[in-house]
C-alpha cells in the first residue's frame, strides 16, 4: 500500500514533500502500476554494484524510465530530463540545500556541485551548472549520505570503448 502511494505521487512528478520509497516495493508492484517498454534487462553500476535494470513508460515523462532491482526488490526508479507538477526553481526552494553537492559526470561533461542529495528524502537531482532545469532525476528509500554512495549513486558519465 504504501509503495503504490509513493508510485503513484513519482507518476504525479510530485516531490516537494517527497519521503523515499518504502524499503518494502517489489518490482512486481511497479510493473502492476507501469508499462515494461520491453522483456529486456541491463546490468549497470548502481552505487558500488552492478544491478540490474529494466525501463518503463510512465505516463507524464517523456522518457523511459529506468527501474533498479535485487531479485524481487526495488531499489530505486530514475529518469533523465523530467518534468515536475512545479517550475524547477521553486522545486529547489522547496526542497531547501540538499545535504550533499557532489561533483559528476553527465555523458561526456563533468560538472561540479550538481548532484544534489537528499539521502534522507530518498532524492538525487543531477542539474547543469545553472541549476536551470533537472537533468536526471532519482529516487530511492531513505538512507544515509554513505548508503546512498554505496547502494544508489548513478554513474552517468558515457564511456568510450577502445577501437580495435
Amino acid at each position: 500500500m504504501f509503495c503504490t502511494a509513493a508510485l503513484h505521487k513519482f507518476a504525479a512528478r510530485e516531490f516537494t514533500d517527497w519521503t523515499g520509497l518504502p524499503d518494502s516495493c517489489l518490482l512486481a508492484e511497479v510493473t502492476r502500476l507501469f508499462r515494461l517498454v520491453d522483456e529486456g534487462a541491463g546490468l549497470a553500476l548502481l552505487g558500488e554494484k552492478k544491478r540490474e535494470f529494466r525501463r518503463l513508460i510512465v505516463e507524464g515523462y517523456e522518457r523511459p524510465v529506468r527501474i533498479w532491482s535485487d531479485g524481487p526488490k526495488l531499489l530505486m526508479l530514475d529518469v533523465d530530463y523530467p518534468s515536475f507538477s512545479i517550475d524547477t526553481s521553486a522545486l529547489l526552494k522547496d526542497l531547501g540545500e540538499p545535504e550533499a553537492k557532489l561533483d559528476y559526470a553527465w555523458r561526456t561533461t563533468r560538472s561540479e556541485k550538481g548532484e544534489w542529495v537528499y539521502p534522507d528524502r530518498g532524492l538525487a537531482l543531477f542539474l547543469p551548472t545553472d541549476a536551470s532545469t533537472v537533468l536526471q532525476l532519482g529516487v530511492f528509500p531513505r538512507t544515509t549520505m554513505q548508503g546512498y554512495k554505496q547502494n544508489f549513486q548513478l554513474h552517468l558519465a558515457k564511456r568510450f570503448f577502445p577501437k580495435r
